[in-house]
Parts: C-alpha cells; sequence; structure tokens
C-alpha cells in the first residue's frame, strides 16, 4: 500500500465512522465534522493571512476559515485541515498551507499534499461519489453540475472524476501563456529593443497550454501517465470554445501530447482565472477531460 492509498484508507474509516453517527448522506457538514474531533474546538473567522490552524490556550486548536473565500474553497480548507488531524503532532505546530509549487523532497510539502488526497476523500466520499460517476452521462455540463451538486470546485471534481470513472480518462489543466523558449526569447528581444527603440521585436502570440495533467489508471495502463507540460492546443475546438464563452463544451479534438497523439472526446470547462492569467478576447483558463475516441 502506498502512502497515498493509507491516507485515503484512513479517511474513508472516519468516514464511515461519522457516517454511522449522522446517518445521512452527502453532503456531510464538515463543520460538524471538525466539532467532533475532541482536539479541535471549532472554526472562526479570518478575513485575510494565510494561517489555516492556531492553538488556543487549552491546548486545542481552532481552524481558521477566511470567509471571503467561495464556499467551495472553505470545504475543501476544512477537509484539508481535518486531513491534518490523520498524523501525528499536527496540534504542537501551526501549519501554512501552501497551494502551489510543492516539492516531494519536502516533508512539509508532502503532508500538504497527502492532506489534499484526504481533502478529496471527505468531499467526494465513496460509495455515494463513485456511484453517482457510474450512473451519469459524461459532458462537460454534467461534470459542472456534479461539482455544484458536491459544493466543490470544477478543478477538484474533475480531479476526482479522473481518479474513479470506469472508463481510461485524463484531464488537462490549461492557462494562457507563452511556451519556455519564447519566453527567454522575448527577454533577448526586450534587450535589444532597448538598443534599437525605433524597430521594435513584435511579441509572441500567447496559446492555451498545459500547466499540468492527471491521469486515471486505465488511461495510464494504456498511453502512459506523462502528459508535457507547455503543450499548446489548437486554436479551434471545444477548448478554444470554452475557454473564449467561458461555458462548458464538448466536441472531439485532435490532440498532439507528446507520446500520445489522437484523437480524443473533449469535454472543456471553464475554470477560475486570475486577471493577470486572461488570454486574449478574454480568454479564460480551461479544465480538460479527455476521452480516448473509439473510432
Amino acid at each position: 500500500m502506498t502512502i497515498r492509498e493509507a491516507v485515503r484508507a484512513k479517511a474513508r474509516t472516519i468516514i464511515r465512522e461519522f457516517h454511522q453517527i449522522f446517518g445521512h448522506a452527502p453532503l456531510f457538514n464538515l463543520h460538524r465534522w471538525l466539532c467532533g474531533l475532541e482536539v479541535i474546538r471549532g472554526t472562526a473567522p479570518i478575513q485575510q493571512g494565510f494561517r489555516d490552524m492556531a492553538l488556543e490556550a487549552d491546548g486545542r486548536v481552532v481552524l481558521r476559515v477566511n470567509r471571503d473565500r467561495p464556499t467551495t474553497r472553505q470545504r475543501f480548507s476544512i477537509g484539508h485541515e481535518i486531513g491534518h488531524t490523520l498524523f501525528p503532532e499536527y496540534e504542537v505546530s501551526v501549519r501554512c498551507r501552501k497551494a502551489t509549487d510543492r516539492d516531494w523532497a519536502n516533508p512539509d510539502d508532502l503532508l500538504e499534499t497527502l492532506c489534499d488526497v484526504a481533502s478529496s476523500e471527505f468531499l467526494f466520499p465513496e460509495p455515494w461519489f463513485h456511484k453517482r460517476v457510474a450512473d451519469m452521462t459524461l459532458s462537460a455540463a454534467e461534470i459542472v453540475g456534479l461539482a455544484k451538486d458536491y459544493q466543490a470546485s470544477p478543478d477538484a471534481t474533475v480531479r476526482r472524476l479522473v481518479e474513479v470513472h470506469p472508463q481510461p480518462l485524463a484531464a488537462v489543466f490549461l492557462t494562457w501563456k507563452l511556451k519556455p523558449t519564447e519566453i527567454r526569447q522575448r527577454a533577448n528581444d526586450r534587450n535589444q529593443q532597448s538598443m534599437f527603440a525605433d524597430d521594435p521585436i513584435p511579441e509572441p502570440a500567447r496559446k492555451l497550454r498545459v500547466d499540468y495533467a492527471i491521469v486515471g489508471s486505465l488511461f495510464s495502463k494504456k498511453f502512459g501517465d506523462h502528459i508535457p507540460k507547455d503543450k499548446s492546443t489548437p486554436c479551434e475546438g471545444p477548448i478554444h470554445q470554452a475557454s473564449l464563452s467561458q461555458e462548458p463544451c464538448d466536441g472531439a479534438l485532435f490532440l498532439d501530447l507528446g507520446t500520445v497523439a489522437r484523437t480524443f472526446v473533449v469535454h472543456a470547462i471553464p475554470i477560475y482565472t486570475p486577471e493577470e492569467s486572461v488570454g486574449p478576447d478574454g480568454g479564460v483558463s480551461v479544465v480538460a477531460v479527455l476521452r480516448p475516441d473509439s473510432k
């Protein structure tokens, strides 16, 4: 058993225990779960900052939730902090949640990642989520509906969907950006422009490119698990359409993703995009669920 599987197994044990107590189906009230843990007093509001758990005078801890964040984000944060209680000595230190740029060689980053794994189990618990996925018709609109039903972000929902779906699926997360060689070339060009300001060098155009990918086990067995970063997508088709329209889109699309080059059935969903990452014509970031076309 891997450490991820061990965390999932422990989280599922907690789900079963609390389900026996409260007896209802999801959505589970994560705040009630939190208060049921003897060492956690509950939640308190915080308007800014990154502190998620804080020590109280009596040795118990309180989870501080930024109430300005969307409900989906608050629920994931609570699930993440419950995940910390699966590990020893969680109550003796205050941890600042690190959302990105994690280094698996850093034990603290590994712990944060495993708490995200636990949070995914709490937000999308089996057997309920697995049965819902098995019964649903796969489409971009249905995936958005699934996220709303579980009060989770489309990003988190897609990650979980790809992991448990009975078909070979992958998900690619795409943002508007330049490829690394273009970034380096642009830096060189700007240095030259300072010398020849009357003849500016045109800027390269940003494209929707892969940030990272999540690959299901069945997809991995058939095509491998490596989808390289920075691969661009065509300027037409469902991914591009979802980015510009900011609406979920479906369709068939040929994608050249390193060792995987083939036509996929694509379910493309616009996701939260910081203002500085918005692309040309208002295009937003997209997560695309890929299903190999059987034709």
